[in-house]
């Protein structure tokens, strides 16, 4: 014959699981105080081990008026595990007010539904609901907004929130389906509470596999990209341009390359210094930012010599584009000591086919248009010559 369940010993041991758990997740977020959310999650880690120790303390009064304080803390570290999830998924707004509504009217129902009730299984089942609506919200988030390196990681978690929600939801629906016996709800508690230690950890140890999944998004974009002005460096160019090649060959379509190079930039260092020649390289990726579609890509090849990808775009849409650009650098003014300071460009275009099929020739071909751009006055917009047939058999 199996042992009764120690109900008092559950709640210690979920108390020690999110103890843990909160201290690893605050330790993360002093050293890495750029992800966002994590302190929402290590501060809801912390009410779940304060309410488990003083669900535990209950006991000596079982689930009476003063049990509530530990069912209030555990429903906040559900309610801040939620917040975290929104603030680390990057979404829009600021949900904390929102969060602090929801609670407060929970607890506040909680607290007039146990003066008007003696019964204490009308607050067990509006806790465990409460419980259940904030899983599936989490489920939700979890499930819709991931992606990339956090996706395997978030559908882990997302599955867990799943079941916390539908085993929340049954013990609801069983109290309320036995009258709200206090007794019934009670005898629920031990299985329940066992079933959420297993869920805790691996709850915690999801929470750290997506912290690593967006530690290893940060490396790849460090590796792909340009540390002063953030638009992708060579390699990760290249990389893009070998994937639009494959796409073309699939698909069919094409692509253009445009190079451009600031005009009379190092006349700009030696005059303004190189902090405000940094500025005005930020300055350029931001403005080609703005002005490019999301598919579209700005790498800084090296100096102040820059390059577009642009996908599904030849002929007189790559040059259009190009110019586009040049205008718009041109109207474009970074601040200096010495008052404004005017920017200027010159491009040259080439495209997938009429050009060339591969990285090194198709980018030779842009630079030699660039060339010509330069040597006919610069800030103008350049086409590569055609190749001849005898040029594109051997690229």
């Amino acid at each position: 014959m199996l042992p009764a369940l120690d109900l008092a010993s559950i709640f210690i041991a979920n108390a020690v699981v999110t103890g843990v758990a909160a201290f690893v997740l605050r330790f993360i977020r002093r050293y890495h105080p750029d992800l966002a959310g994590i302190g929402h999650w290590a501060l809801g880690q912390a009410c779940y081990a304060v309410g488990f120790v003083l669900l535990y303390f209950s006991m000596l009064d079982p689930f009476q008026r003063s049990s509530l304080p530990g069912f209030f803390f555990t429903i906040g570290g559900t309610l801040l595990t939620s917040l975290g999830f929104y603030r680390f998924l990057r979404l829009p707004g600021r949900p904390e007010p929102y969060g602090l509504a929801f609670f407060l009217l929970v607890v506040g129902f909680c607290l007039v539904v146990s003066m008007v009730l003696e019964e204490p299984g009308y607050i067990m089942a509006s806790t465990v609901t409460t419980q259940a609506i904030i899983s599936s919200v989490n489920f939700l988030l979890l499930r819709r907004h991931a992606s990339g390196a956090l996706r395997p990681a978030a559908v882990t978690l997302a599955v867990l929130h799943a079941l916390w929600a539908l085993l929340s939801l049954a013990r609801a629906l069983f109290i309320i389906g036995t009258g709200f016996d206090t007794q019934v709800a009670i005898s629920m508690m031990p299985a329940s509470m066992l079933g959420g230690t297993f869920l805790l950890t691996c709850h915690a140890l999801g929470l750290v596999w997506m912290i690593v999944g967006r530690m290893q998004e940060h490396l790849v974009h460090q590796a792909a990209t340009d540390p002063l002005t953030g638009a992708l460096n060579r390699r990760a160019l290249q990389a893009r341009l070998e994937q639009e090649r494959a796409r073309v060959m699939r698909e069919g379509g094409g692509f253009a390359l445009a190079t451009f190079d600031l005009d009379h930039f190092k006349l700009l260092n030696d005059t303004h210094g190189h902090v405000v020649g940094d500025a005005t390289l930020v300055g350029v990726v931001n403005a080609a930012g703005t002005l490019l579609r999301p598919v579209d890509a700005v790498a800084r090849l090296g100096g102040e010599e820059f390059c577009l990808l642009l996908p599904d775009v030849t002929g007189d849409g790559a040059m259009a584009t190009a110019e586009r650009l040049r205008c718009s650098l041109e109207g474009l003014e970074i601040s200096s000591p010495s008052g404004p300071v005017a920017v200027a460009a010159s491009f040259g275009v080439a495209w997938y086919g009429t050009h060339g099929h591969d990285w090194p020739t198709l980018l030779k071909a842009a630079d030699s248009a660039l060339y010509c751009a330069k040597r006919n006055g610069r800030n103008r917009v350049e086409v590569a010559p055609p190749l001849t047939d005898v040029d594109l058999r051997s690229a």
